[in-house]
């Protein structure tokens, strides 16, 4: 049984006092270099169409950044031609012509159905991996990288996944074990559900983890060693090895499990019995649901997986205004009971392809339903994007996008935990953050996020797993987790806080990216095509100054800022150092000095 932990928050990095970021109308100095050719960019095919695709594969981020070296004002794209190319940034120049490694079989690789985007990762100061998308991965000797005479070459190649299934680098680390050295890839794809999978996950797709290890005992020559597999019946927010490559950590709204391993048989967990609330063995302690469902200002729309070959005559349903019977005649009844709000009948329909079945009912007036039918508990509710962003829209006036703000009408704190309202608040089995071990295949340590909601992850230290934003009332902690947890010792820790981003990130209805850098001195938030919004940690102030209203002392200012780019061209990847903030669109980088001085 894992031990199940709390997250321990360090009350030093909580500021109760905050009072909220001041617009300054201070530019950074930006500046921008045209690339000789543009990245390479993947978009999803009309067959990636769930949940799990758009989550894991969804958002890309194509910029790579080396924390590994020492010039951490450089960062790597991979463009139409399939050459790594590296853009430094020195001064109030840019250069984004140096390519270090040309990908092989590019013009084949292309054609690979369902293909995804590149992904490029350092995991050590002279190794990389690249995984093309196509299904092909590469361990790359990239030699001193601070050196621009260095020449990258590929070291080992191999199609990662059976049949040569497209997928994409979760993460990977190397690590070294007496005399013997190891790379640990985490590689992710999507897959339908077989029908044997659909009765036990009660999903129509699965996220697919496998855990590829490398070795060798020269550095030069690689092979597989082993290969392990987990599953999980909900798309992951976080999915990373520790360190030393022994455990997967992993956030996600429902567990993962292993199911596979080459070099050592998967122990079945005992079966529950029927009836306790505890078939789900993804989701300890709820059932698994029966249909999933989203609604939006017009509709809700559930969705059902029946049994092969029932056919659209099979399908019964008697709806009125307040009360729906459909189901399979002489089977099952899919959705029965009272429902919790009048529909328009008029507006409803069903449709059948497959074995996937779409119930669509009309709503005749715009407010969220917390299920379709009262006492039924059965669905699990999905996010409506269009809901959402109307729910953002009535809480602009929260936030200081507008470039006059009026902060002297705000009396007291603008804020405090006993004013959140119900839509704050996630049910307590929302998330769970898990530590698997890769030898023993049992969940080591394990957290109920409940109301965390998870923001973002950043890699914030080279030798450590990214670290993971989760909320916590208004604000917003930045969690990392540890490589070896010793006894009594908490395996996440809190490093650091940006203050209210909790209630930031929401107002932002068309963010794409949000990212920090290492020392966490400030949180970048990217929308879709023109916007990056910085919002900086409170400094001193060199004049303490006093708020006319409540006359207490002022000692430091909390500033955000906003970074516009003249390009019209969607935003395709975003890094942050210290220093600087990079950008990327299809065809032009672009970097924003965020230190004091530019």
């Amino acid at each position: 049984m894992a031990d199940t932990v709390e997250l321990k928050i360090c009350r030093e990095l909580l500021d109760p006092k905050f009072d909220g970021y001041k617009l300054s109308l201070d530019k950074l100095p930006l500046y921008k270099s045209q690339l000789d050719n543009a990245i390479e960019v993947v978009s999803l095919g009309d067959d990636q169409f769930s949940f799990h695709h758009a989550k894991i594969y969804g958002v890309h981020n194509h910029l790579f950044l080396d924390l590994w070296s020492e010039h951490t004002c450089s960062v790597y794209i991979i463009d139409t031609d399939w050459a790594v190319v590296r853009s430094t940034s020195m001064g109030m120049t840019l250069d984004t012509g140096r390519k270090v490694l040309q990908i092989p079989d590019a013009t084949n690789q292309k054609l690979t159905p369902r293909r995804l985007n590149l992904v490029l990762q350092f995991i050590s100061p002279d190794m990389a991996v690249i995984s093309d998308g196509a299904g092909k991965f590469h361990l790359v000797d990239t030699g001193n990288r601070g050196d621009d005479s260095s020449n990258w070459k590929i070291i080992f190649s191999k199609d990662l996944i059976d049949n040569g299934e497209p997928f994409v680098l979760a993460d990977a680390v190397t690590h070294t074990v007496d005399e013997t050295h190891y790379v640990e890839c985490l590689c992710v794809h999507v897959e339908e559900s077989t029908e044997e999978q659909k009765d036990r996950y009660r999903s129509p797709y699965l996220t697919m983890l496998k855990w590829i290890t490398l070795t060798s005992v020269d550095r030069r020559s690689w092979s597989v060693e082993r290969t392990r597999q987990l599953i999980g019946r909900k798309p992951y927010d976080y999915a990373a090895f520790d360190h030393t490559g022994s455990s997967v950590i992993i956030s996600a709204a429902a567990e993962f499990k292993f199911v596979y391993d080459s070099s050592k048989p998967i122990q079945e967990e005992a079966a529950q019995e029927p009836g306790n609330g505890q078939n789900d063995v993804f989701s300890p302690g709820k059932p698994a649901p029966e249909y999933t469902w989203h609604q939006d200002s017009d509709e809700i729309c559930a969705m059902f997986t029946v049994p092969e070959g029932v056919k659209k005559e099979d399908i019964y349903l008697t709806l009125k205004s307040e009360y729906i019977d459909f189901g399979i005649k002489n089977v099952k009844a899919l959705l029965k009971g009272q429902l919790h709000r009048r529909i328009d009948v008029d507006a409803s329909t069903w449709t059948i392809i497959g074995q996937r079945i779409e119930l669509t009912l009309g709503k005749p007036q715009l407010e969220a339903w917390p299920v379709i039918v009262q006492g039924d508990e059965r669905g699990e509710m999905t996010v409506d994007e269009g809901l959402v962003a109307q729910i953002h829209e009535r809480l602009a006036h929260l936030t200081s996008d507008d470039m006059n703000p009026s902060p002297e009408l705000m009396e007291g704190q603008p804020y405090n935990a006993q004013q959140l309202e119900d839509c704050d608040a996630f049910p307590d089995d929302s998330s769970l953050l898990h530590r698997i071990d890769g030898n023993t295949h049992r969940t080591v340590s394990q957290t109920n996020l409940g109301s965390h909601q998870w923001l973002f992850n950043a890699r914030v230290c080279r030798d450590q797993p990214p670290a993971l934003c989760l909320r916590h009332d208004v604000d917003g902690l930045l969690w990392q987790p540890e490589n070896v947890v010793k006894e009594q010792m908490t395996p996440w820790k809190h490093i650091s806080t940006f203050n209210a981003f909790g209630y930031v990130q929401a107002s932002k209805q068309q963010r794409k990216y949000t990212t920090c850098p290492p020392g966490s001195l400030y949180v970048a938030v990217c929308d879709c095509v023109r916007h990056v919004y910085v919002y900086r940690q409170p400094t001193p102030i060199t004049s303490p100054v006093r708020n006319r209203k409540t006359g207490q002392k002022v000692n430091a200012v909390a500033k955000q800022q906003l970074v516009s780019l003249e390009s019209v061209d969607n935003i395709l990847g975003i890094q942050a150092t210290d220093e600087k903030l990079f950008m990327i669109t299809r065809n032009m980088v672009y970097v924003a000095n965020v230190n004091m001085s530019p």
